[in-house]
């Protein structure tokens, strides 16, 4: 099973072509690799068990989402950590696929942050990366 499984599965059950999605996550991969990230796996982090970052209450859920990804858990639980998101916050491994996979599948993360490293721990506010905005992956797909 290729790593772009995932996210060709979830793009051809919401109505795009094989390939369309295999040529939007290649032109993903290349724009990745210009910026020197080519890890296989990237790590996020939940909080109150929701994968998108929401917390556990009414409204939340439906208040736009960042899926924020980091290259390293280390950096991943560091920024979380620091900006004290949750009272624990867990780990969660993700793939480009399964990352490109929530974002398309969920319409409440409006994009993906792909963060760069190392990151930056005294600057405020989310940390300088490669943004992909849910309709600027739609797009691809079309």
């Amino acid at each position: 099973m290729s790593e772009g499984n995932r996210f060709i599965d979830v793009a051809c059950a919401q109505g795009f072509s094989a390939e369309a999605a295999e040529a939007a996550l290649a032109a993903l991969q290349a724009r990745l690799a210009e910026r020197g990230v080519q890890p296989r796996q990237f790590y996020g982090y939940r909080t109150a068990g929701d994968a998108s970052g929401a917390t556990a209450g009414s409204g939340e859920a439906r208040r736009p989402r960042l899926l924020l990804v980091f290259q390293s858990s280390d950096a991943a639980l560091g920024f979380a950590q620091r900006n004290r998101l949750g009272r624990s916050p867990r780990l969660v491994a993700l793939s480009l696929s399964q990352a490109l996979a929530a974002l398309l599948q969920r319409p409440t993360i409006q994009a993906l942050l792909i963060a760069d490293e190392p990151v930056e721990e005294d600057t405020p506010g989310l940390p300088p990366g490669l943004r992909l905005e849910r309709e600027a992956l739609i797009d691809l797909l079309r």
